[in-house]
């Protein structure tokens, strides 16, 4: 009978690691990498003064980038998807102090019909040019159309019909 009980703990612990594992690959798989700027710190560890926030644009199910003071943008990565995060139209924080960080189970709070509270992975801050660059690789914006010069009249260089 023991041994009946030793077996029980050990395939609940079995479960308990595969099941984090799992988790683990699925969140590392879901992140493209080919999406993100190559000199993007995706560890970030920066804090936002939850204050300064102005305005945040959805990137995808579990990317956003927050707007704080002097358009200053920071790249979120959430531990999970939202799939409320694209459709909700209010954005809450909860922090113990008034910074949100990725660490000190700071979240992100969605609003909508259910309260989606879902915990930062990483924040790092990001310059405009990779700001633009994240909206564009997320297909948030269009992006900059390069012309290409007009050719010039060389002397000649006429094309000549041949008969």
């Amino acid at each position: 009978m023991a041994n009946f009980t030793i077996l029980k703990i050990f395939i609940k612990q079995l479960f308990i690691i595969l099941s984090a594992s799992i988790f683990s690959l699925v969140a590392w798989a879901a992140d493209d990498p080919d999406k993100l700027p190559r000199d993007l710190d995706l560890r970030g560890s920066d804090c936002i003064l939850i204050r300064t926030i102005r305005d945040y644009t959805p990137l995808d199910d579990r990317n956003l980038l927050i707007w704080g003071p002097a358009k200053r943008g920071y790249f979120v990565t959430l531990f999970r998807p939202a799939f409320d995060l694209r459709s909700s139209f209010r954005l809450g924080f909860s922090s113990r102090d008034d910074r949100l960080c990725p660490f000190g189970g700071d979240s992100v709070v969605f609003g909508g019909l259910t309260n989606d509270k879902i915990s930062v992975q990483s924040i790092s801050r990001v310059t405009a040019e990779q700001a633009e660059e994240l909206l564009i690789r997320y297909g948030k914006k269009a992006p900059a159309e390069k012309r290409t010069p007009a050719p010039r009249d060389v002397p000649g260089a006429e094309v000549e019909e041949l008969g």
